[in-house]
């Protein structure tokens, strides 16, 4: 499957070299700083959770994100600092979403061994880098990084066949945020999908498009109605990326990318937001459409 690989590529060196302002407007959000990079291990020292192999599906979309993002849609540039990488000490990297309030979305794998469930746990040796984008390789211009913030505690991280999800609280959060879907259903089937990330540690990119998918084998052991299929691209790194339906009225979170399905059958995977909200009510008493702000038509039970 496609990257339950936590990916883990960045050290606990991961120093930001060189601060400056950058007089920049992208996104209307934090005033970004220019960083020299995010410091890396090199692929012989990294980590990794190769539980499944990754995926490109076909021609790779990947897209790197520039720094003023003007090479992504005008309608989702205001979420691109809500979107983080996850640096977990000298364990490795993860992609993460600000839901709002300070609520942070990934996968479970970056927190969790198989088969293991955690809930409020401390975590204070990870750190988020929030707007990470702008190729290093290039050197200009410099990559940026909008804000940084320091885990608090995981309130909740799921890696078991039915789920895989971690919700985990920030101190110093962006201002940028992506809403959740509140549905009291499972997101349908053909629906718009798009996801942004951090594959293999680098700065954030963009699969581009593709449709939600239903009726595909999606699970590792036993079938779990938790999951959805997508044909978005990603690499190790991008677990943890929220996945987004997009709609009239913008983006919203409807699950969060942690695999991929074994060969031949060429699908990503991830959890659907619906059950990430009604696991983590019925396990913590947590409403997550409350206490991210998200609009809920009628209360979790």
């Amino acid at each position: 499957m496609k990257d339950m690989n936590r990916s883990r590529s960045l050290s606990s060196s991961s120093a930001l070299a060189g601060l400056a302002l950058l007089a920049l407007s992208a996104c209307g959000q934090q005033s970004p700083v220019t960083v020299e990079a995010l410091q890396m291990p090199t692929s012989a020292t990294a980590g990794s959770f190769e539980y499944h192999a990754s995926k490109i599906i076909g021609a790779n979309s990947l897209t790197p994100v520039r720094v003023d993002g003007s090479n992504v849609d005008a309608g989702l540039r205001q979420y691109l600092d809500a979107f983080g990488i996850v640096a977990m000490g000298n364990s490795g990297s993860c992609s993460g979403t600000h839901l709002g309030n300070g609520y942070v979305l990934t996968a479970g794998h970056c927190f969790a061994d198989m088969g293991q469930i955690l809930k409020n746990q401390a975590c204070g040796t990870t750190k988020v880098y929030w707007g990470y984008r702008g190729s290093p390789a290039t050197g200009s211009p410099k990559p940026v990084v909008t804000a940084t913030s320091t885990c608090t505690k995981i309130l909740y991280a799921e890696l078991t066949e039915a789920r895989d999800f971690a919700i985990f609280q920030v101190s110093n959060p962006p201002k940028a945020k992506v809403g959740i879907a509140v549905e009291a259903a499972r997101t349908a089937a053909n629906t718009k999908l798009t996801i942004f990330g951090y594959p293999q540690g680098r700065p954030l990119e963009w699969s581009q498009y593709c449709a939600l998918k239903r009726n595909t084998v999606i699970t590792y052991q036993t079938p779990s109605a938790a999951r959805m299929a997508y044909q978005c691209d990603t690499e190790p790194g991008n677990s943890g990326s929220s996945v987004l339906a997009i709609g009239a009225n913008g983006a919203k979170v409807v699950g969060v990318h942690d695999a991929a399905t074994p060969d031949p059958i060429q699908y990503n995977i991830g959890t659907y937001m619906f059950d990430m909200r009604q696991t983590l009510f019925k396990q913590t008493g947590v409403n997550l459409d409350q206490v991210t702000g998200a609009n809920a038509p009628s209360p979790i039970r």
